[in-house]
């Protein structure tokens, strides 16, 4: 038998529901019930402040309790994933046309013109921050003055970019192109996949590869010079990025509704089902134990040895990605605008049974 127990505070829910197969919702995971839908993924700032964006156009800032700090709203929807840079500041791009940038407080330092509609977390090399846009540009943004670059390859840029350890940039695109291009804004390789390149950003692994997932249901590895590896296919689309465990382990997740476990070279360590498509990339909860989300309403932590060790949920549809703070806090929204932190002491309960 499962009952529930909401406590209604402005802007605030503070929710609890009993049940023997959902051990983490006997305690009091804070959550907010904000206007969504929620496709950005969040970060953790330094002073380990959490900053989210939804598709409703607004900003949000929040400490690691889950008080909200402050909101900004925008002229556009905001898909793309904030970055936090060198100076401190936080950027954002917006379908509005503009990157904005916000100090930790959440406050508004300036906006630029971004060169059309960002959909990317952008990269930072110097003054300058790096990211995809609509009419195929992959857009070099000197940060102190305003100017843009731009770089034409094929199709709109959805995929955020990477920068490797040698400053090597890979991004991908809706085309199926895989691109490396170089610190003179030129493309040295590329590969193609058969299919779009979403939200998906490469990985450096630990061997120096580079790892990225296509709507042609298949993780492609890549070295520098783009040349394939090996390849693994799924049944479905992959739109998350993948991450890689300390002990390297590749973690991905697939719309066919399963994360996938593979080992350096390919070989699928373990598969865990969820009950519908996986969207979301997976996140470290530490060095052992593995978050991602699910459309089918549920986190699911499990180690890195496939273990589930629970599952979480979240009452909406997980796109966005989940993040950890600094103290341990593990924060995920959902398509229809909840915003929950589960702290330490109640994810400790949570592995404990």
């Amino acid at each position: 038998m499962k009952f529930s127990i909401i406590v209604i505070i402005p802007f605030l829910f503070v929710y609890f529901s009993l049940n023997a197969q959902d051990t983490i919702s006997q305690y009091q995971p804070v959550i907010h019930k904000l206007k969504g839908p929620y496709y950005s993924t969040p970060i953790r700032t330094n002073t380990n402040r959490l900053v989210i964006a939804s598709h409703n156009r607004d900003f949000h800032i929040f400490d690691n309790f889950g008080n909200k700090i402050n909101t900004f709203r925008t002229k556009g929807w905001i898909h793309a994933t904030p970055a936090q840079l060198s100076d401190k500041s936080i950027a954002i791009g917006c379908y509005d046309g503009y990157f904005y940038f916000f100090d930790e407080n959440g406050l508004l330092q300036k906006r630029l013109k971004a060169g059309g509609f960002i959909f990317t977390k952008p990269v930072e090399l110097g003054d300058e921050i790096i990211y995809g846009a609509n009419g195929g540009k992959v857009i070099f943004l000197n940060t102190q003055d305003g100017t843009r670059t731009k770089l034409k390859v094929k199709k709109l840029v959805h995929g955020s970019p990477l920068l490797t350890k040698d400053s090597l940039l890979i991004i991908g695109s809706n085309s199926g192109w895989i691109y490396y291009i170089n610190q003179n804004k030129e493309i040295m390789h590329r590969f193609k996949t058969k299919g779009w390149i979403m939200h998906s950003r490469p990985l450096e692994m630990l061997d120096g590869n580079i790892a990225v997932g296509s709507y042609d249901k298949a993780l492609y590895v890549l070295n520098k010079e783009a040349e394939l590896q090996w390849k693994f296919n799924t049944n479905g689309a992959i739109h998350g990025s993948p991450i890689q465990t300390p002990d390297s382990v590749i973690v991905i997740g697939s719309m066919d509704g399963n994360i996938y476990m593979l080992s350096p070279h390919g070989e699928l360590i373990h598969k865990i089902e969820t009950g519908k498509k996986v969207i979301s990339s997976p996140n470290m909860l530490n060095d052992s134990i593995v978050v991602i989300g699910s459309y089918d309403k549920h986190l699911y932590f499990f180690n890195t040895k496939g273990k589930v060790l629970g599952k979480y949920n979240m009452g909406g549809k997980i796109f966005s990605s989940p993040v950890t703070l600094h103290c341990g806090t593990v924060f995920s929204c959902t398509t229809n605008g909840r915003l929950i932190f589960l702290t330490p002491k109640i994810l400790q309960k949570f592995f404990s049974d």
